[in-house]
């Protein structure tokens, strides 16, 4: 926009967007005919990105049960995404049942559907879905929502889980995450993932660049892969927790993992702020 501000992006039925697109993935469901479509063209190059999906999901429901255990409380999940099984506050309360949560998204399917979702389960004295975009963190942070349920002199479960890529380099994505960091108070905890080809075999980088060739451009959100070194430097002014930066499968695994070219398309990592 021409005044610097954010807006919630409208529902367009017939581009694909990142929040549709990974919904697909994880459920098999397109909420638009374009989203079936673009998944299963995704599908034919890579095969196992619902995988992948998968991967990435099952660590957001594992870190989340980490900073719990640890006393977090409250969360702030910064592109929430489309609700589906194992939400953030769904997760958070098997270990601490009065968990308040904030869900931030910039597009107006998953506030929709989050929306839904809360007021059918009778929680938003204790959750709200908000319509506000990453790359302006004050407005997050500001917002009613967030100042009504997030205390800001408590330790904060900051969740930014399968975003970062779609935040390009001309958009200082670093910058970003240090406003946030910023504005976190000591104890805080950050969770963080970000997809990646530094780590894969060669025929799946031939794969992930054809997609990006053939298909990127189709998307509302495009896609900027980074390096473990670029990742890893969003977690300036943290402290790691073990097993510091590594696949999604491999963060505190519950459980066997099978291996898969999409075992190793996707960076992790979980801090805590001194």
């Amino acid at each position: 926009m021409d005044d610097g501000a954010f807006y919630a992006r409208d529902v367009d039925p017939y581009t694909p967007s990142a929040a549709r697109i990974y919904h697909f993935l994880l459920t098999g469901e397109g909420l638009y005919g374009i989203d079936r479509v673009y998944g299963e063209a995704l599908a034919r190059i890579a095969p196992d990105g619902d995988k992948l999906a998968h991967y990435n999901r099952s660590f957001l429901r594992r870190a989340v049960t980490f900073m719990a255990e640890r006393g977090i409380r409250q969360f702030l999940d910064v592109g929430a995404g489309l609700p589906t099984v194992g939400t953030v506050h769904e997760v958070a309360r098997t270990i601490i049942p009065d968990t308040r949560v904030v869900y931030v998204d910039r597009d107006l399917d998953p506030v929709t559907r989050y929306h839904e979702l809360l007021t059918g389960q009778g929680v938003l004295d204790t959750t709200a879905v908000i319509e506000a975009d990453l790359r302006d963190p004050a407005a997050i942070l500001d917002h009613p929502d967030t100042v009504r349920l997030i205390d800001a002199g408590q330790p904060v479960g900051l969740l930014i889980v399968w975003v970062w890529h779609f935040i390009a380099d001309t958009e200082q994505p670093h910058r970003i995450m240090a406003v946030l960091r910023d504005r976190m108070p000591a104890g805080s905890y950050v969770a963080m993932s970000h997809v990646s080809l530094s780590d894969v075999d060669e025929s799946t980088a031939r794969r992930g660049v054809e997609y990006t060739h053939e298909y990127n451009w189709m998307v509302s959100d495009h896609a900027t892969l980074r390096s473990r070194h670029d990742f890893t430097a969003f977690f300036d002014g943290w402290e790691l927790v073990e097993p510091g930066i590594v696949q999604a499968c491999d963060w505190r695994p519950t459980g066997p993992v099978l291996e898969s070219y999409a075992r190793r398309g996707c960076f992790v990592g979980v801090a805590r702020k001194p």
